[in-house]
């Protein structure tokens, strides 16, 4: 059996205090109204079309417009590089490579061996970019340690 169980300082009963607590009080006052007052000093010249509501709200301006020349243009970007020969020469060995697999009548040849040959030719130009990403080191840094931070 609980302990807690007979006593009365439960976390229900503490709850239950608190609510109380909050009811005693009253209800939670409410916020200033943003609709305007109706005028009650001066009576209305003319009979309006519509009858009176106290529910208008208050016409707030809305925020200032931005002048046109006040946006971020951005500067034009840089043309794309020229690729370099062994990249032209790796996109060259994939195309030929599609052109082999897919339509080996546009080339003239015929058979069964453009297929496996249009595939070594792609798999040779995907090696030959990827190869190309990878630069070794020109020795520039001596310290085989350097993890790249500078002070």
């Amino acid at each position: 059996m609980d302990p807690a169980h007979g006593r009365g300082d439960r976390p229900e009963d503490e709850f239950e205090s608190i609510v109380a607590g909050w009811r005693s009080e009253g209800s939670v006052p409410d916020w200033p109204s943003d609709r305007a007052e109706p005028a009650e000093s001066a009576p209305p010249s003319t009979p309006p079309s519509t009858p009176p509501s106290g529910d208008r709200p208050v016409h707030r301006p809305g925020p200032a417009s931005e002048p046109e020349d006040d946006h971020y243009h951005p500067p034009e970007p840089p043309p794309l590089p020229r690729p370099g020969p062994p990249a032209v020469v790796g996109g060259g060995l994939i195309l030929l490579g599609l052109l082999l697999c897919v339509t080996p009548g546009l080339l003239g040849v015929g058979g069964t061996w453009p297929l496996p040959l249009g595939l070594v030719l792609i798999a040779a130009g995907l090696t030959w970019l990827m190869l190309r990403l990878w630069t070794p080191d020109r020795g520039d840094d001596p310290d085989p340690f350097d993890d790249g931070s500078r002070l």
